[in-house]
């Protein structure tokens, strides 16, 4: 008998609906998309984590 394939869940970017392979493509695609400080470029790995960045570091706020 042949191997039985397994099923591939794809994931999904939540903020452009893009769909990925694997989910570490999906964090690469979020960090360079997503959540880079527009001030310095940081690439952070979520909104609240860009959001604390940019208040801190930058003394601004993120809308």
């Amino acid at each position: 008998m042949g191997k039985k394939k397994k099923r591939v869940e794809k994931v999904w970017c939540y903020y452009c609906d893009r769909e990925f392979e694997d989910e570490k493509i999906l964090v690469q695609h979020q960090k360079a998309r997503h959540f880079k400080c527009h001030v310095c470029h940081k690439k952070l790995s979520t909104a609240g984590g860009m959001a604390i960045h940019v208040l801190q570091v930058h003394k601004e706020t993120v809308t």
